[in-house]
């Protein structure tokens, strides 16, 4: 059977973070038709990764781990990009936060021969990435969130609030047109907010697709980035003026490929 796209990825994780979700509620989050969210809803149950009743979607608990390894191979490749321009920025002896998401995780990948670096991150996979590495790993404590397996809620919180560091690497769910980055859980999206905080320089990365995803949460406006990393040049006018109004740097592999002319 076929592996999920991003919009049935994203319709899953509305249903993994609210355990059931309403059918209605979904047709007025997703941007597809009525019809399109239906057989999407229907793939996912023949996946056994959600179940139906009487309006409602109710997720299984043994999708949940299958579920985190659809979500990295969604768009790999693109993530795969946008991590290899992050890691350039990555500089020994910098302090960095690596937030828990499949992007991110890329990321993490390629900085396993890296020594003098210190890796701030809430996320369990990095975590086992670089635990057996010469990277410095700060992991934040707190309630294990097997959805995307990271650490959430006051303890987590309370961590990040007291972190300092150079640069912060944070991804998400969608792109609010003009406003900023958007996630589906509340709890991720403080972790998410306090992470940007705690950074002296805050890089977004998310490939093309999140701009035309659906979330609930902003957990960062533009004005607070100083860098977002995609991989595709960014299409919609009124994003791009309010990015260079707040003097965004927008980093893409055309981008890359015109400073080494």
């Amino acid at each position: 059977m076929k592996s999920l796209n991003t919009r049935q990825s994203t319709i899953l994780r509305f249903i993994e973070e609210r355990g059931s979700i309403n059918i209605h509620t979904l047709f007025s989050q997703i941007p597809a038709s009525e019809a399109t969210i239906r057989r999407d809803l229907t793939l996912l149950e023949q996946k056994q990764c959600i179940m139906r009743r009487r309006g409602e979607a109710f997720v299984l608990k043994k999708s949940l781990e299958s579920a985190f390894q659809q979500r990295e191979n969604i768009n790999r490749s693109a993530k795969q990009i946008i991590a290899h321009i992050a890691a350039k920025l990555i500089q020994d002896n910098d302090t960095v936060i690596l937030d828990a998401g499949t992007t991110t995780l890329e990321i993490a990948r390629l900085l396993t021969q890296k020594n003098n670096l210190t890796i701030v991150t809430n996320s369990l996979p990095i975590a086992n990435i670089l635990a057996p590495t010469k990277v410095s790993l700060l992991f934040a404590g707190g309630h294990l969130f097997s959805q995307n397996m990271s650490t959430q809620g006051p303890d987590a919180e309370a961590f990040f609030k007291k972190i300092e560091v150079n640069k912060a690497f944070v991804g998400a769910s969608g792109v609010r047109q003009s406003v900023g980055l958007e996630t589906l859980n509340p709890y991720e999206a403080e972790i998410k907010r306090l992470m940007v905080r705690s950074a002296k320089q805050a890089y977004g990365v998310v490939d093309a697709s999140k701009f035309t995803m659906a979330g609930v949460n902003v957990f960062c406006e533009f004005s607070e980035l100083d860098f977002l990393i995609t991989d595709k040049p960014i299409t919609d006018t009124a994003t791009c003026n309010v990015l260079k109004h707040n003097k965004v740097t927008v980093l893409t592999p055309e981008s890359e490929q015109a400073q080494s002319l």
